[in-house]
């Protein structure tokens, strides 16, 4: 079994929350033209100035109003995505 090719991933979209300490990012990728699907990662800045990644793990109230504003072109773009 062949590992990941970062090559083969595709990103659709990314839909960006910035906010004050970290942002929250929504990543629609598609792998290998694979059926699309929807990652959530937070970055933020790291003490020597370098952007950090990480799982998300909990979300706030304004994260998941976000989340609600955008649902619905998340959904559209993963189920009309050929490419």
């Amino acid at each position: 079994m062949a590992g990941y090719d970062q090559n083969k991933d595709k990103l659709i979209k990314l839909f960006e929350l910035k906010k004050d300490k970290s942002d929250l990012l929504c990543s629609i990728f598609s792998y290998d033209g694979g059926s699309p699907k929807l990652g959530f990662t937070r970055s933020f800045l790291k003490a020597d100035g370098s952007v950090g990644y990480s799982q998300l793990g909990r979300m706030t109230v304004d994260e998941l109003k976000f989340l609600k504003e955008n649902i619905d072109e998340m959904i559209k773009m993963m189920t009309n995505s050929k490419d």
